[in-house]
């Protein structure tokens, strides 16, 4: 079998894998993300411990961007509004930065997060998301 079909199989077991290990994971409640008067976008930071999640209204057709600041081992996944499958999974896809047109209207959830073994680890980087709509 090709490496890459492989891998396309693989894929949909990873990111649902990846959302169990962030929810077993995350004890944090969801922060809302505010943009000051007339910005698109705002820039939040911490440190990652079990997770953290953000919370942003926007409009179907809207463009969002997420830019994480980290270490190699911080990712974020995207999730539409009432929809637990990530629209991105960086874990999977290896990015730092996303953007992508917005398919509904409604609050996206995005979360920060390590893996379950680096939280067992101790390991609390510090991180920066900078969220961008338009």
């Amino acid at each position: 079998m090709d490496a890459e079909v492989a891998m396309a199989r693989m894929r949909p077991w990873l990111a649902a894998l990846a959302i169990v290990s962030l929810m077993a994971a995350s004890t944090s409640a969801a922060e809302r993300v505010a943009f000051a008067h007339g910005m698109t976008s705002a820039t939040l930071s911490g440190q990652v411990g079990e997770g953290r999640s953000y919370v942003l209204g926007a409009k179907a057709g809207q463009t969002m961007t997420v830019a994480l600041k980290s270490t190699p081992d911080v990712y974020f996944n995207v999730m539409a509004p009432g929809n637990d499958t990530a629209i991105v999974n960086t874990s999977i896809t290896g990015e730092t930065t996303w953007s992508g047109k917005l398919p509904a209207t409604g609050d996206y959830t995005v979360q920060v997060y390590q893996m379950r073994a680096a939280v067992r680890q101790g390991k609390n980087p510090k991180y920066a998301v900078t969220f961008t709509i338009h």
